[in-house]
Protein backbone atom coordinates (compact mmCIF):
# COMPACT_ATOMS: atom_id res chain seq x y z
CA UNK A 1 0.00 0.00 0.00
CA UNK A 2 1.33 3.08 -1.17
CA UNK A 3 2.30 5.96 1.68
CA UNK A 4 0.36 9.07 2.05
CA UNK A 5 3.20 11.47 1.49
CA UNK A 6 0.18 14.26 3.03
CA UNK A 7 0.57 12.67 6.70
CA UNK A 8 4.19 13.73 6.37
CA UNK A 9 5.31 15.40 9.49
CA UNK A 10 9.28 15.54 9.74
CA UNK A 11 9.20 17.40 13.12
CA UNK A 12 10.32 20.88 13.94
CA UNK A 13 13.58 23.05 12.67
CA UNK A 14 13.14 23.74 16.36
CA UNK A 15 14.83 21.34 19.30
CA UNK A 16 13.07 23.54 21.94
CA UNK A 17 9.93 23.28 20.43
CA UNK A 18 10.46 19.72 19.08
CA UNK A 19 12.23 17.90 22.02
CA UNK A 20 8.57 17.20 23.97
CA UNK A 21 6.89 15.66 20.59
CA UNK A 22 9.64 13.92 19.05
CA UNK A 23 13.23 14.85 18.88
CA UNK A 24 13.50 12.32 21.80
CA UNK A 25 12.31 9.32 19.37
CA UNK A 26 14.24 10.74 16.42
CA UNK A 27 17.02 11.79 17.76
CA UNK A 28 19.98 11.18 15.48
CA UNK A 29 23.19 10.34 17.57
CA UNK A 30 25.38 11.73 14.92
CA UNK A 31 29.13 11.01 15.13
CA UNK A 32 29.99 14.59 17.38
CA UNK A 33 27.30 13.43 19.54
CA UNK A 34 28.95 10.43 20.24
CA UNK A 35 32.42 12.22 20.37
CA UNK A 36 31.16 14.94 22.92
CA UNK A 37 28.82 12.64 24.81
CA UNK A 38 31.76 10.17 25.82
CA UNK A 39 34.31 13.19 26.18
CA UNK A 40 34.76 15.39 29.31
CA UNK A 41 34.41 18.34 26.60
CA UNK A 42 32.15 20.97 27.22
CA UNK A 43 31.58 23.54 24.50
CA UNK A 44 29.93 22.51 21.33
CA UNK A 45 30.92 25.26 18.77
CA UNK A 46 28.61 24.97 15.40
CA UNK A 47 27.42 26.77 12.83
CA UNK A 48 23.70 28.30 13.06
CA UNK A 49 21.31 25.04 12.24
CA UNK A 50 23.72 22.67 12.78
CA UNK A 51 21.65 21.17 15.77
CA UNK A 52 23.74 22.76 18.55
CA UNK A 53 20.58 23.06 20.34
CA UNK A 54 19.13 19.49 19.61
CA UNK A 55 22.29 17.84 20.86
CA UNK A 56 22.04 20.28 24.35
CA UNK A 57 17.77 19.35 24.36
CA UNK A 58 18.58 15.34 23.99
CA UNK A 59 21.75 15.36 26.62
CA UNK A 60 19.69 17.32 28.81
CA UNK A 61 16.91 14.92 28.39
CA UNK A 62 19.10 11.96 29.12
CA UNK A 63 20.31 13.11 32.10
CA UNK A 64 17.18 14.07 33.84
CA UNK A 65 15.91 10.37 33.05
CA UNK A 66 19.07 9.31 34.49
CA UNK A 67 17.89 11.17 37.91
CA UNK A 68 20.74 13.81 37.81
CA UNK A 69 19.85 17.41 38.25
CA UNK A 70 19.33 20.18 34.96
CA UNK A 71 19.57 23.27 35.09
CA UNK A 72 19.13 24.71 31.41
CA UNK A 73 19.31 28.38 30.39
CA UNK A 74 17.05 29.30 27.97
CA UNK A 75 17.50 32.10 25.04
CA UNK A 76 14.82 34.42 27.00
CA UNK A 77 17.20 35.03 30.08
CA UNK A 78 20.01 36.71 27.70
CA UNK A 79 19.49 40.58 27.09
CA UNK A 80 22.62 42.47 25.44
CA UNK A 81 20.72 45.32 25.01
CA UNK A 82 19.75 45.83 28.50
CA UNK A 83 23.86 45.30 29.73
CA UNK A 84 24.79 47.76 27.32
CA UNK A 85 21.95 50.52 28.26
CA UNK A 86 22.40 50.21 31.94
CA UNK A 87 26.49 49.21 32.58
CA UNK A 88 28.57 51.68 32.03
CA UNK A 89 31.42 51.38 29.44
CA UNK A 90 34.83 50.35 30.21
CA UNK A 91 36.24 53.55 29.29
CA UNK A 92 34.48 55.47 31.53
CA UNK A 93 35.27 54.02 34.33
CA UNK A 94 38.41 51.48 33.37
CA UNK A 95 36.83 48.58 35.55
CA UNK A 96 38.33 45.67 33.92
CA UNK A 97 34.57 44.36 32.94
CA UNK A 98 35.88 40.79 31.51
CA UNK A 99 37.27 39.68 34.82
CA UNK A 100 33.88 41.46 36.39
CA UNK A 101 31.31 39.16 34.35
CA UNK A 102 33.71 36.33 34.81
CA UNK A 103 32.78 37.26 38.92
CA UNK A 104 29.44 37.59 38.20
CA UNK A 105 28.62 34.48 35.80
CA UNK A 106 30.07 32.51 38.84
CA UNK A 107 27.83 34.09 41.23
CA UNK A 108 24.85 33.45 38.92
CA UNK A 109 25.88 29.57 38.52
CA UNK A 110 26.49 29.03 41.96
CA UNK A 111 23.12 30.30 42.86
CA UNK A 112 21.62 28.49 40.23
CA UNK A 113 23.21 25.33 41.38
CA UNK A 114 22.33 26.25 45.20
CA UNK A 115 18.66 26.82 44.46
CA UNK A 116 18.36 23.75 41.95
CA UNK A 117 19.17 21.32 45.11
CA UNK A 118 17.54 23.20 47.77
CA UNK A 119 14.48 22.60 45.63
CA UNK A 120 15.14 18.92 44.83
CA UNK A 121 17.62 17.31 47.00
CA UNK A 122 16.47 18.32 50.08
CA UNK A 123 16.76 15.19 51.57
CA UNK A 124 20.97 16.24 51.33
CA UNK A 125 20.45 19.39 53.33
CA UNK A 126 20.49 17.93 56.83
CA UNK A 127 23.11 18.42 59.33
CA UNK A 128 26.48 20.09 57.96
CA UNK A 129 24.94 20.96 54.80
CA UNK A 130 21.99 22.79 56.08
CA UNK A 131 23.68 26.14 55.02
CA UNK A 132 22.97 24.94 51.94
CA UNK A 133 19.36 25.58 52.15
CA UNK A 134 19.41 28.76 54.74
CA UNK A 135 21.65 30.51 52.39
CA UNK A 136 18.96 30.02 49.66
CA UNK A 137 16.07 30.94 51.93
CA UNK A 138 18.07 33.96 53.27
CA UNK A 139 19.80 35.30 50.26
CA UNK A 140 17.91 34.16 46.54
CA UNK A 141 14.52 33.24 47.48
CA UNK A 142 13.86 36.74 49.12
CA UNK A 143 14.84 38.53 45.55
CA UNK A 144 12.57 38.80 42.70
CA UNK A 145 14.84 38.43 40.20
CA UNK A 146 15.31 35.93 37.03
CA UNK A 147 18.09 34.46 36.10
CA UNK A 148 20.10 37.53 33.71
CA UNK A 149 18.59 40.13 37.31
CA UNK A 150 20.71 38.02 39.45
CA UNK A 151 23.97 38.39 37.10
CA UNK A 152 23.33 42.06 36.46
CA UNK A 153 22.10 42.65 39.84
CA UNK A 154 26.24 41.42 41.16
CA UNK A 155 27.42 43.17 38.15
CA UNK A 156 26.06 46.43 39.85
CA UNK A 157 27.22 45.66 42.64
CA UNK A 158 31.04 45.68 40.98
CA UNK A 159 30.24 48.61 39.17
CA UNK A 160 29.32 50.76 41.71
CA UNK A 161 32.75 50.54 43.76
CA UNK A 162 34.92 50.80 41.01
CA UNK A 163 33.24 53.78 39.42
CA UNK A 164 32.89 55.84 42.45
CA UNK A 165 34.65 59.34 42.34
CA UNK A 166 37.27 58.30 45.18
CA UNK A 167 38.99 55.37 46.54
CA UNK A 168 39.24 53.86 50.45
CA UNK A 169 40.25 51.04 52.20
CA UNK A 170 36.85 49.88 53.31
CA UNK A 171 35.98 50.49 49.37
CA UNK A 172 38.92 47.76 48.55
CA UNK A 173 37.64 45.37 50.85
CA UNK A 174 34.32 45.44 49.65
CA UNK A 175 35.49 45.21 45.81
CA UNK A 176 38.25 42.40 47.06
CA UNK A 177 35.02 40.68 48.70
CA UNK A 178 33.06 40.66 45.44
CA UNK A 179 35.82 39.50 43.23
CA UNK A 180 36.58 36.57 46.05
CA UNK A 181 33.07 35.60 46.34
CA UNK A 182 32.67 35.81 49.85
CA UNK A 183 29.17 34.84 50.11
CA UNK A 184 29.69 31.62 48.44
CA UNK A 185 33.38 30.77 49.65
CA UNK A 186 31.72 29.09 53.14
CA UNK A 187 29.00 27.19 51.00
CA UNK A 188 32.52 25.63 49.28
CA UNK A 189 32.86 22.56 51.75
CA UNK A 190 29.18 21.33 51.77
CA UNK A 191 28.67 21.92 48.40
CA UNK A 192 31.97 19.73 47.34
CA UNK A 193 29.69 16.93 49.95
CA UNK A 194 26.53 17.13 48.43
CA UNK A 195 28.27 16.57 44.87
CA UNK A 196 29.99 13.35 45.95
CA UNK A 197 26.06 12.16 46.02
CA UNK A 198 24.46 13.72 42.88
CA UNK A 199 25.15 14.67 39.26
CA UNK A 200 24.05 18.33 38.24
CA UNK A 201 24.46 19.55 34.92
CA UNK A 202 24.28 22.84 33.39
CA UNK A 203 23.45 23.52 30.09
CA UNK A 204 23.68 27.18 28.32
CA UNK A 205 22.17 27.21 24.76
CA UNK A 206 22.01 29.84 21.83
CA UNK A 207 23.83 32.90 23.33
CA UNK A 208 23.55 34.19 19.72
CA UNK A 209 19.76 35.16 20.65
CA UNK A 210 19.56 38.76 20.84
CA UNK A 211 23.22 39.60 19.92
CA UNK A 212 24.35 43.31 19.14
CA UNK A 213 27.81 42.80 18.71
CA UNK A 214 28.41 45.19 21.75
CA UNK A 215 31.48 45.94 24.23
CA UNK A 216 29.50 44.31 26.39
CA UNK A 217 28.09 41.41 24.70
CA UNK A 218 31.52 40.59 24.22
CA UNK A 219 32.82 40.38 27.68
CA UNK A 220 29.51 38.60 29.32
CA UNK A 221 30.13 35.63 26.63
CA UNK A 222 34.16 35.76 27.53
CA UNK A 223 33.54 35.93 31.04
CA UNK A 224 30.96 32.89 30.63
CA UNK A 225 33.77 31.08 29.53
CA UNK A 226 35.90 32.22 32.52
CA UNK A 227 33.26 31.19 34.87
CA UNK A 228 32.49 28.05 33.26
CA UNK A 229 35.83 26.49 33.38
CA UNK A 230 36.44 27.30 36.76
CA UNK A 231 33.03 25.89 37.89
CA UNK A 232 34.12 22.66 36.33
CA UNK A 233 37.40 22.02 38.30
CA UNK A 234 35.18 21.46 41.39
CA UNK A 235 34.24 18.07 41.01
CA UNK A 236 33.59 16.15 38.15
CA UNK A 237 29.99 15.87 38.65
CA UNK A 238 29.39 19.63 38.45
CA UNK A 239 29.64 20.55 34.56
CA UNK A 240 28.60 23.71 32.76
CA UNK A 241 27.91 23.08 29.16
CA UNK A 242 28.37 26.04 26.45
CA UNK A 243 27.32 26.42 23.17
CA UNK A 244 28.15 28.81 20.60
CA UNK A 245 27.63 29.50 17.21
CA UNK A 246 31.20 29.08 14.88
CA UNK A 247 31.44 32.95 14.21
CA UNK A 248 31.20 34.13 17.13
CA UNK A 249 33.55 31.75 18.85
CA UNK A 250 35.81 32.42 16.31
CA UNK A 251 35.74 36.14 16.32
CA UNK A 252 35.22 37.37 19.67
CA UNK A 253 38.71 38.45 20.56
CA UNK A 254 38.61 37.81 24.44
CA UNK A 255 37.72 33.99 23.75
CA UNK A 256 39.77 33.34 20.57
CA UNK A 257 42.70 35.29 23.62
CA UNK A 258 41.81 32.04 25.61
CA UNK A 259 41.81 29.83 22.82
CA UNK A 260 44.96 27.71 23.93
CA UNK A 261 43.43 26.72 27.26
CA UNK A 262 39.79 26.09 25.98
CA UNK A 263 40.90 24.39 23.17
CA UNK A 264 40.76 20.07 25.04
CA UNK A 265 37.27 21.16 25.54
CA UNK A 266 35.77 21.82 22.53
CA UNK A 267 33.60 20.05 20.19
CA UNK A 268 32.94 21.27 16.64
CA UNK A 269 29.59 20.04 14.91
CA UNK A 270 30.53 18.68 11.60
CA UNK A 271 28.05 16.58 9.50
CA UNK A 272 28.71 14.17 6.06
CA UNK A 273 26.04 13.36 3.79
CA UNK A 274 25.38 9.89 5.16
CA UNK A 275 24.59 11.13 8.79
CA UNK A 276 22.15 13.86 7.10
CA UNK A 277 20.35 11.26 4.72
CA UNK A 278 20.11 9.35 8.27
CA UNK A 279 18.76 12.01 10.10
CA UNK A 280 16.05 12.16 7.82
CA UNK A 281 15.33 8.76 7.52
CA UNK A 282 14.92 8.71 11.19
CA UNK A 283 12.12 11.35 10.93
CA UNK A 284 10.74 9.54 7.98
CA UNK A 285 10.55 6.31 9.78
CA UNK A 286 8.95 7.89 13.05
CA UNK A 287 6.06 9.06 10.94
CA UNK A 288 5.90 5.55 9.09
CA UNK A 289 6.45 2.98 10.98
CA UNK A 290 6.77 0.29 8.83
CA UNK A 291 9.86 1.87 7.09
CA UNK A 292 11.16 1.36 10.37
CA UNK A 293 13.60 -1.65 8.67
CA UNK A 294 14.46 0.38 5.86
CA UNK A 295 18.06 2.00 5.89
CA UNK A 296 17.82 5.33 5.28
CA UNK A 297 18.36 5.94 1.27
CA UNK A 298 15.42 3.37 0.96
CA UNK A 299 13.02 5.77 3.47
CA UNK A 300 14.48 8.45 1.06
CA UNK A 301 13.17 7.23 -2.09
CA UNK A 302 10.00 6.11 -0.70
CA UNK A 303 9.17 9.73 -0.02
CA UNK A 304 11.05 11.47 -2.87
CA UNK A 305 11.97 10.32 -6.65
CA UNK A 306 15.02 8.99 -6.72
CA UNK A 307 16.68 10.59 -9.23
CA UNK A 308 16.99 14.56 -10.58
CA UNK A 309 16.83 12.99 -14.35
CA UNK A 310 17.28 16.66 -15.58
CA UNK A 311 20.60 16.74 -13.90
CA UNK A 312 21.70 13.39 -13.63
CA UNK A 313 22.40 12.92 -10.03
CA UNK A 314 20.28 11.35 -7.10
CA UNK A 315 17.56 13.12 -5.51
CA UNK A 316 19.23 13.05 -2.08
CA UNK A 317 22.74 14.40 -3.85
CA UNK A 318 20.93 16.62 -5.39
CA UNK A 319 19.24 18.50 -1.84
CA UNK A 320 22.33 17.76 0.25
CA UNK A 321 24.56 19.76 -2.48
CA UNK A 322 22.01 23.07 -1.84
CA UNK A 323 22.97 23.03 2.16
CA UNK A 324 26.08 23.65 3.93
CA UNK A 325 25.23 20.22 5.17
CA UNK A 326 23.68 21.93 8.48
CA UNK A 327 20.27 20.01 9.96
CA UNK A 328 17.72 22.71 9.88
CA UNK A 329 18.85 23.57 6.23
CA UNK A 330 18.10 20.00 4.66
CA UNK A 331 14.69 20.24 6.48
CA UNK A 332 13.84 23.46 5.74
CA UNK A 333 14.32 22.36 1.78
CA UNK A 334 12.30 19.10 2.38
CA UNK A 335 9.55 20.57 4.10
CA UNK A 336 9.38 22.93 1.12
CA UNK A 337 9.27 19.99 -1.45
CA UNK A 338 5.78 19.04 0.51
CA UNK A 339 4.71 22.13 0.30
CA UNK A 340 4.85 22.06 -3.32
CA UNK A 341 3.99 18.27 -3.24
CA UNK A 342 0.90 17.73 -5.24
CA UNK A 343 -0.54 13.85 -6.09
CA UNK A 344 1.41 10.73 -6.85
CA UNK A 345 3.41 7.85 -5.25
CA UNK A 346 6.79 10.05 -4.66
CA UNK A 347 7.58 13.60 -4.31
CA UNK A 348 8.78 14.35 -7.98
CA UNK A 349 10.94 16.89 -9.54
CA UNK A 350 8.69 19.28 -10.73
CA UNK A 351 8.09 19.78 -6.99
CA UNK A 352 11.74 19.78 -5.91
CA UNK A 353 12.47 22.53 -8.44
CA UNK A 354 9.44 24.80 -7.34
CA UNK A 355 10.64 24.38 -3.82
CA UNK A 356 13.94 24.93 -4.45
CA UNK A 357 13.22 28.29 -5.93
CA UNK A 358 11.56 29.40 -2.82
CA UNK A 359 14.52 28.26 -0.60
CA UNK A 360 17.05 29.72 -2.84
CA UNK A 361 15.71 32.98 -1.63
CA UNK A 362 15.61 31.95 2.21
CA UNK A 363 18.95 30.70 2.22
CA UNK A 364 20.69 33.73 0.34
CA UNK A 365 19.36 35.94 2.91
CA UNK A 366 19.74 33.86 6.03
CA UNK A 367 23.34 33.45 5.12
CA UNK A 368 23.93 37.26 5.34
CA UNK A 369 22.25 37.28 8.20
CA UNK A 370 23.91 35.29 10.27
CA UNK A 371 27.15 37.12 9.41
CA UNK A 372 25.07 40.54 9.70
CA UNK A 373 27.51 42.17 12.45
CA UNK A 374 30.63 41.08 11.48
CA UNK A 375 30.10 41.91 7.51
CA UNK A 376 26.77 43.92 7.52
CA UNK A 377 24.82 44.01 4.03
CA UNK A 378 26.32 41.08 2.63
CA UNK A 379 23.12 40.88 0.29
CA UNK A 380 24.55 44.04 -1.47
CA UNK A 381 27.42 41.81 -2.11
CA UNK A 382 25.71 38.71 -3.20
CA UNK A 383 23.95 40.84 -5.76
CA UNK A 384 27.38 41.57 -7.60
CA UNK A 385 27.09 37.96 -8.37
CA UNK A 386 23.74 38.35 -10.43
CA UNK A 387 22.67 36.57 -13.14
CA UNK A 388 26.37 35.88 -13.96
CA UNK A 389 27.75 32.72 -14.51
CA UNK A 390 27.77 30.30 -11.88
CA UNK A 391 31.90 29.00 -12.39
CA UNK A 392 34.83 30.69 -12.36
CA UNK A 393 38.23 30.00 -13.08
CA UNK A 394 40.57 31.60 -10.58
CA UNK A 395 42.15 34.02 -13.12
CA UNK A 396 37.88 35.28 -13.78
CA UNK A 397 37.27 35.11 -9.94
CA UNK A 398 40.14 37.46 -9.49
CA UNK A 399 39.50 40.24 -11.57
CA UNK A 400 35.91 40.11 -10.86
CA UNK A 401 36.80 41.00 -7.21
CA UNK A 402 39.35 43.05 -7.66
CA UNK A 403 37.03 44.64 -9.40
CA UNK A 404 34.53 44.90 -6.38
CA UNK A 405 37.39 45.85 -3.54
CA UNK A 406 38.46 48.79 -5.74
CA UNK A 407 34.65 49.92 -6.51
CA UNK A 408 34.40 49.52 -9.89
CA UNK A 409 31.35 47.57 -9.19
CA UNK A 410 28.84 48.83 -6.86
CA UNK A 411 28.45 46.93 -3.84
CA UNK A 412 25.66 49.71 -2.24
CA UNK A 413 25.55 49.59 1.55
CA UNK A 414 28.82 46.85 2.27
CA UNK A 415 30.92 49.14 0.20
CA UNK A 416 31.96 50.81 3.81
CA UNK A 417 33.83 47.59 4.29
CA UNK A 418 34.12 45.89 1.32
CA UNK A 419 36.70 48.08 -0.21
CA UNK A 420 38.74 48.31 2.87
CA UNK A 421 39.57 44.66 1.75
CA UNK A 422 42.06 43.27 -0.17
CA UNK A 423 41.00 41.01 -3.32
CA UNK A 424 42.23 37.95 -1.91
CA UNK A 425 41.07 38.60 1.47
CA UNK A 426 37.24 38.72 -0.31
CA UNK A 427 37.98 35.33 -1.95
CA UNK A 428 38.74 33.89 1.38
CA UNK A 429 35.49 35.56 3.52
CA UNK A 430 33.28 34.41 0.37
CA UNK A 431 34.90 30.90 0.58
CA UNK A 432 34.91 30.85 4.51
CA UNK A 433 31.14 31.77 4.78
CA UNK A 434 30.06 28.67 2.03
CA UNK A 435 29.35 31.63 -0.48
CA UNK A 436 32.02 29.89 -2.97
CA UNK A 437 32.69 26.11 -3.64
CA UNK A 438 36.77 25.44 -4.46
CA UNK A 439 37.33 22.55 -7.49
CA UNK A 440 39.66 20.13 -5.71
CA UNK A 441 41.47 16.85 -6.95
CA UNK A 442 40.20 13.82 -6.56
CA UNK A 443 43.10 12.80 -4.57
CA UNK A 444 42.31 15.43 -1.80
CA UNK A 445 38.22 13.95 -1.89
CA UNK A 446 36.99 11.84 1.18
CA UNK A 447 33.94 9.27 0.53
CA UNK A 448 31.84 11.39 1.90
CA UNK A 449 32.16 13.90 -1.00
CA UNK A 450 33.79 11.65 -3.81
CA UNK A 451 30.87 12.53 -6.12
CA UNK A 452 31.99 16.25 -6.28
CA UNK A 453 34.23 18.32 -7.70
CA UNK A 454 33.39 21.43 -5.38
CA UNK A 455 33.76 21.10 -2.06
CA UNK A 456 32.94 24.22 0.42
CA UNK A 457 34.68 25.31 3.67
CA UNK A 458 32.65 22.89 5.88
CA UNK A 459 33.53 19.93 3.86
CA UNK A 460 37.68 20.75 3.71
CA UNK A 461 38.34 23.40 6.20
CA UNK A 462 42.27 23.08 5.95
CA UNK A 463 42.50 23.87 1.64
CA UNK A 464 44.91 26.12 0.27
CA UNK A 465 43.25 28.68 -1.77
CA UNK A 466 45.89 29.65 -3.69
CA UNK A 467 46.34 25.95 -5.27
CA UNK A 468 42.56 26.76 -6.08
CA UNK A 469 42.15 26.72 -10.41
CA UNK A 470 38.97 26.73 -10.47
CA UNK A 471 35.59 27.97 -7.95
CA UNK A 472 31.66 27.83 -8.21
CA UNK A 473 28.94 29.74 -6.43
CA UNK A 474 27.29 27.28 -3.74
CA UNK A 475 24.15 25.99 -5.62
CA UNK A 476 21.94 26.82 -2.77
CA UNK A 477 22.28 30.58 -4.14
CA UNK A 478 21.78 29.66 -7.82
CA UNK A 479 18.13 30.29 -8.48
CA UNK A 480 17.69 33.39 -6.37
CA UNK A 481 20.74 35.17 -8.11
CA UNK A 482 19.81 33.67 -11.00
CA UNK A 483 23.22 32.62 -12.20
CA UNK A 484 23.73 31.13 -15.45
CA UNK A 485 24.43 27.41 -15.35
CA UNK A 486 27.78 27.28 -17.41
CA UNK A 487 30.77 24.05 -18.11
CA UNK A 488 32.87 23.44 -15.56
CA UNK A 489 36.17 24.62 -15.83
Amino acid sequence: MPLDIRLLNLGSDSAERDITVGLAEYFYQNSTYQKFFNSDKTILVGSRGAGKSAIFKYMAAAEARKGNLIIELSPEEYSYEMLSQHLRSEREGSWGKQSSYSVAWQYLLYSLVFKKIAEEKRGLLLGAQKDVYNYVVNNLNSQDLNTIGILFEYLKRLEQIKVGSHESFQKTRELQALYSLDEIKDLQPSLEVILKKTRIKIFIDELDKGWDNSEDAKYFLAGLFQASQKLNRISPNLRVYISIRQELFDNIPQIYEDAQKIREDVEVIRWGKAELLELIGLRIAHCFPELMSQNGLRRWNSIFTSAISSQSMNSVDYIIDRTQHRPRELLQFCKLCLEYYCEGKRVEEDSIFAAEEVYSEQKTKDLASEYRFKYPFLLDLFEVFRGRKDTFDKEDLEYLLLAIVCGELDTDRAAEWVQEMDYLELKKLLWHIGFLKAKVPQHMRNAATSHGAFLGHYELPTINLENVECFCVHPAFHGFLSLKDSKQC
